[in-house]
């Protein structure tokens, strides 16, 4: 590549996996002599990382791929992630150089400077997840560690096994490293981060489980250590006793649950039916004092009648959550619910969705009303906008407070929520 194509962007669809990967590859571009630009300014090299979890997903990353494209006509595109694995012809047709699917993530920068073209795309995964070192995230104190990627659930609506291949575990010794640069770089809080991240360690030489990675984590020397998304199974009372007792894991649990309806889980081939997922979530509030407890819900999947649906709403009613992330399902070809009779038709996905966003959005309200007047430990993240400051508590709570002063508290400060305004949480300190 000559002296001239120096400066690169990188667009990022889908997941917090896909960010961390792309702040990874943009380390590793830098360190070959490669300047990122600030903004949408003009670039020389675009990479596109992609995601294909939903239909919806899949068209975004083609229209991105385009729009770069017509953005930056004389680039060297690049398209990466999960739809370029998937779907790699299509990705080129959109208007990619280079292809390259998720098994060549790790080499992706050498081959930016090669400007390799055409479509790499292998099911040949490494067996150990290589580190992708990230001491960026600039200036941030909350900070993302991928210690997992790739999983063997096959689930019947899920396509990520296909993009992502089987589990890999990055090996324990990499996982200190990696805490220790983090803290070195400035971050006080670290979300452990994957694909499956509970099944962590499993696939290592000498086996480990979750829970060890969760020392790893309490010895860290971190103030704070998140826990991105645990399935139900794999949030044991082990797990949720160690949460429960530590002052550096977050008191916040990420579970998807999918459907509260036992017929439903058996047709997506979830490993768990309801009363599991009921006594793991009963068994987490009480052992947790003031957890934050968030679900992920599909609706729609192929059978749901009214009576499914009805079931999963009086579950959820049942359950003290703070949050929903809800998913129309969205047929993916190559999956067996593709080709499942009784496919629900968009418009009662989307009634069955806006019925769960509402309860979602009257769950994280009174979630948020409840911390009024309680002082709690938060820690900054973002900028300085307009006289505001943004911080996170550890139970996951976005608390805003008015900051007259230049540059933003490195470590946790204590502060009051006081009341709700413009769907914000606004804080004293």
């Amino acid at each position: 590549m000559s002296n001239l194509k120096k400066r690169f962007l990188i667009k990022t669809l889908g997941c917090k996996v896909n960010q961390y990967e792309s702040s990874a590859l943009g380390e590793a571009l830098e360190g070959r002599g490669f300047e990122v630009v600030p903004g949408e300014g003009e670039a020389e090299v675009v990479v596109v990382n992609t995601c294909t979890v939903t239909h919806r997903s899949e068209r975004d990353a083609r229209q991105m791929i385009r729009r770069v494209r017509r953005e930056h006509p004389g680039a060297y595109v690049v398209a990466t992630g999960c739809y370029a694995q998937i779907s790699g012809d299509k990705a080129l047709e959109a208007g990619a150089d280079l292809v390259a699917g998720t098994a060549w993530k790790a080499k992706l920068a050498d081959l930016v400077a090669k400007e390799q073209r055409g479509v790499l795309v292998t099911d040949d995964f490494s067996p150990l997840l290589a580190p992708e070192i990230v001491t960026g995230l600039r200036g941030r104190t909350r900070g993302f560690l991928k210690v997992q990627d790739g999983c063997e659930a096959f689930c019947n609506y899920c396509i990520i096994p296909h993009a992502r291949g089987p589990s890999r575990s990055l090996p324990p010794e990499e996982v200190r490293a990696g805490l220790a640069r983090m803290l070195e770089a400035g971050h006080r809080e670290v979300v452990l981060t994957g694909i499956h991240i509970g099944r962590w360690g499993r696939d290592l030489p000498n086996p480990l489980g979750f829970t060890d990675l969760l020392s790893i984590a309490e010895e860290s020397g971190l103030p704070r250590v998140r826990i991105s998304s645990l399935e139900p199974l794999e949030t044991t009372e082990e797990v949720v006793d160690m949460v429960a007792a530590s002052k550096v894991l977050c008191p916040h649990l990420h579970i998807p649950l999918q459907s509260g309806s036992d017929e439903i889980l058996k047709g997506m081939g979830r490993p768990y039916g309801v009363s599991q997922f009921r006594d793991r979530v009963e068994y987490a509030l009480a052992r947790i004092p003031g957890l934050c407890l968030g679900f992920d819900i599909i609706t729609g999947f192929p059978g749901e009648r009214p009576m499914h649906f009805e079931e999963t709403l009086a579950l959820l009613h049942s359950l003290d959550f703070a949050y929903l992330h809800v998913f129309p399902y969205s047929r993916r070809k190559g999956t067996p619910a593709a080709n499942m009779p009784a496919q629900v038709p968009d418009a009662v996905k989307r009634e069955r969705a806006a019925v769960l966003r509402k309860l979602s959005a009257d769950r994280n309200m009174a979630f948020h009303e409840a911390r009024i007047g309680k002082t709690i430990p938060a820690l900054a993240e973002g900028r300085v906008t307009d006289g505001a400051l943004r911080l996170r508590a550890r139970d996951y709570t976005e608390v805003y407070v008015n900051w007259e002063v230049d540059g933003a508290p490195v470590d946790e400060v204590p502060v009051t929520p006081t009341h709700i305004e413009g769907h914000k949480l606004w804080a004293k300190l």
